[in-house]
């Protein structure tokens, strides 16, 4: 009898995109006794994808290089059908107790496979969903051929018997989701499998500097993610470096000065060293997480949030010694002073100790996974 086999299908992302949650995700399932033993694990992935996953992660693993266009030539048309061609190959191939796991799609093929999968009907499918979610809900993202014209297309279409299971990575976007859209969607087709956060102890110092201390904005600068505000915050605390961190580089806002990081380990490093992380995001992560908050939290450091869903549910979980969330960007700032006053209590060390221990770590997911696929 043919051993059963767990396809994990990453079609649209390339290069380091998304890189943390592949790892996280394909650790996960690689820890668990009850998938080996049921299933054989088949990586699909780009030849860069492939390549950026550490050797020691991927041995033992069957790996196939698929097709993938790199999303930042946005070639979207282009794009989709290949995307589209590769899961539908997987698809059209997976045999009864096989499982496809797709780990991202644009909005436009989640729409043409859940139209295909009418007539392919096929189980054991499962899509995990991202930020083209926030197209449900903020009208300025549902312009004809953005993001959010195909994720509300795909929803419009979708029936709640569909075939077609679905995974998010935190409860608060399936929350979301199942209660703004009941005629659509139900618990039991919408699972969470909370995106992987692994500690990296950069530093082992439970201390802040605070001889010269420093406030991070991670990620890209984009106009929702308030970078004008932290800008113009950096001049409310002249004794404070405001760096800007993400896109290949450091930009010190305070000296004007700019360094570049040459890989991943150097970007979290950076992170690592700054005393909190600042989120003054004024629209967007209504129904994401942010990858960006994400990164602040396995180096480590504070964060200081604007009021987002992503942030409070964030909170909610972790408390407010490792994520404060505030109403106005007056309230973060004053809150950032008291910090690097050292009103707020440190405890860098303990914050990274408890992310292995929450429902972001490791042995979670893992068996976030096995009630996917087995059940409770």
């Amino acid at each position: 009898m043919e051993r059963r086999r767990f396809y994990f299908l990453e079609p649209s992302k390339t290069h380091s995109q998304h890189i943390t949650l592949i790892k996280g995700y394909i650790a996960a399932l690689k820890s668990s006794t009850l998938i080996a033993e049921s299933f054989d694990l088949i990586l699909c992935a780009s030849k860069h994808t492939l390549a950026a996953l550490p050797e020691t992660l991927i041995s033992g693993i069957r790996c196939v290089r698929v097709p993938v266009m790199n999303p930042e030539k946005r070639r979207h048309v282009r794009k989709t059908f290949v995307e589209l061609f590769v899961v539908l190959r997987r698809l059209v191939y997976l045999r009864a107790g096989d499982v496809l796991f797709i780990s991202c799609v644009l909005p436009t093929t989640l729409w043409l496979l859940e139209i295909s999968n009418r007539w392919f009907k096929k189980t054991g499918v499962y899509v995990v969903l991202h930020g083209e979610l926030e197209g449900l809900f903020d009208k300025s993202l549902q312009r004809y051929q953005s993001f959010g014209y195909w994720a509300n297309k795909w929803m419009k279409g979708r029936s709640r018997e569909s075939l077609l299971s679905l995974v998010v990575i935190d409860d608060f976007i399936r929350d979301k989701l199942v209660r703004d859209f009941p005629q659509k969607l139900s618990a039991a087709n919408v699972s969470v499998i909370h995106h992987p956060i692994s500690p990296i102890y950069a530093s082992l110092n439970d201390i802040d500097d605070q001889t010269n201390p420093s406030v991070c904005f991670v990620g890209y600068r984009t106009p929702f993610k308030g970078f004008e505000q932290f800008f113009r915050m950096a001049s409310e605390h002249p004794s404070v470096s405001f760096l800007a961190i993400g896109g290949g580089k450091v930009e010190n806002i305070s000296s004007g000065t700019v360094r570049d990081l040459k890989d991943e380990p150097a970007y979290v490093a950076e992170i690592s060293k700054c005393s909190a992380a600042l989120f003054p995001c004024v629209s967007g992560y209504s129904c994401s997480l942010s990858a960006a908050a994400l990164d602040a939290l396995a180096a480590g450091v504070h964060i200081i949030a604007l009021d987002r869903p992503c942030f409070r549910s964030l909170a909610s979980y972790f408390g407010d010694d490792t994520i404060t969330v505030h109403s106005s960007l007056q309230e973060a700032s004053l809150e950032l002073g008291s910090y690097l006053l050292g009103l707020k209590p440190k405890g860098r060390v303990s914050r990274l100790e408890s992310l292995s221990k929450s429902k972001y770590g490791l042995p979670a997911v893992q068996k976030s996974f096995e009630k996917l696929i087995f059940g409770s």
